[in-house]
């Protein structure tokens, strides 16, 4: 029996402030078919990034079913290996759909995330979509460093470790100054929620410092598009429609809404504060991550007035985000309109 083949490249990730070095990555497609996972000294970059491309012996391989991983976690100073048979069904069904979607939607990449504590992601990767394909639990483990650094075998795990640190002014800082992460940090990051989009283009009262309600909204003015970066590594940037409709959904991370009111074309930008975001989704969901739940957009461009909130059936009012969680740039007609009082966003920052 012939398996689908499927055009497929891979890459490896770890996060900029935790790099991460692979000993041994493989993943297994059948008994004689393997892609091995390319060794960077060490990965790091944005989380859920592609920070390779690697060249493969064949131009399509099928869906991988196995995944064998052993990596160091710098910060840490430890090994981890992880043996673990991946979701193949689920995977090729979710390729082959994106694929039929069009160029735009398909994936390119396989990518495998490493990140400290044993957490291990696996990704598809596009154009403009990407998807976390599984959370995996890696298990700490020993290594010989004569294994690990064969062509220097005397170095000892911390002289390793202490090189990458000291040759990275950024890692060696947030290592100085706030130590380890909290060992739960990635597993908020990637923490699953039920939720849709929802812009409201609506006018402020400045007097009562209130919303109208919804019968009075300006009806009149449509988003153009949502696009989104999220904290679990994943991204949304095909403009479908898709993420106004109810679907599982990490934190956002980075958020751009366009719209026209009249000939006037506009586009508001939100970077969210990881820390106070999270605190925020905790209270609102709780243990009911699975919850329907309207991430409400609230637009008055010509008040400048912005506001975020997460509704659900049953609640009298939406729950506003407060506004230290985020930051905001809006341009008119790609001039700067409005900026929010903590931005501090560099140059060129909405271009993502």
């Amino acid at each position: 029996m012939n398996e689908e083949k499927f055009t497929i490249l891979v890459s490896c990730n770890a996060p900029s402030l935790y790099p991460c070095e692979i000993f041994f990555g493989v993943l297994y497609c059948s008994e004689d078919v393997y892609i091995s996972l390319p060794r960077l000294s060490p990965a790091k970059g944005e989380w859920g990034k592609v920070l390779t491309i690697q060249f493969l012996l064949e131009d399509e391989y099928p869906m991988p079913r196995f995944l064998d991983l052993v990596y160091l976690s710098i910060v840490e100073r430890k090994f981890y290996s992880v043996e673990y048979e991946l979701p193949h069904s689920e995977m090729e069904r979710l390729w082959r759909e994106q694929a039929q979607k069009g160029k735009d939607a398909a994936f390119g990449h396989i990518v495998v995330g490493m990140a400290p504590y044993g957490k291990v992601a696996v990704w598809f990767s596009g154009m403009k979509k990407e998807v976390l394909v599984d959370w995996i639990e890696a298990e700490e483990i020993e290594v010989e460093m004569a294994e690990f650094m064969p062509h220097d075998p005397v170095l000892t795990l911390d002289e390793v470790c202490d090189s990458y640190i000291n040759n990275d002014s950024s890692v060696k800082i947030n290592l100085v100054n706030n130590g380890l992460p909290p060992r739960q940090l990635f597993n908020k990051y990637m923490q699953q929620f039920m939720y849709r989009y929802l812009p409201i283009f609506d006018k402020w009262n400045d007097e009562k410092k209130e919303w109208n309600t919804a019968e009075e909204s300006n009806s009149a003015i449509e988003a153009d598009y949502i696009e989104e970066s999220l904290f679990d590594g994943t991204y949304d940037k095909l403009r479908d429609g898709g993420l106004t409709r109810y679907h599982q959904a990490g934190k956002p991370r980075r958020l751009a809404l366009s719209w026209h009111e009249g000939r006037s074309e506009f586009a508001a930008y939100f970077w969210f504060d990881d820390e106070r975001l999270c605190a925020v989704f905790d209270k609102f969901y709780g243990a009911h991550r699975d919850t329907r739940t309207d991430f409400i957009i609230r637009v008055d461009a010509a008040a400048r007035k912005y506001e975020l909130a997460l509704f659900r059936y049953g609640l009298k009012e939406p729950v506003v985000i407060p506004e230290e969680a985020y930051q905001l740039l809006v341009f008119k007609n790609r001039f700067e309109d409005f900026r929010s009082p903590n931005y501090d966003q560099p140059r060129g920052a909405w271009i993502w």
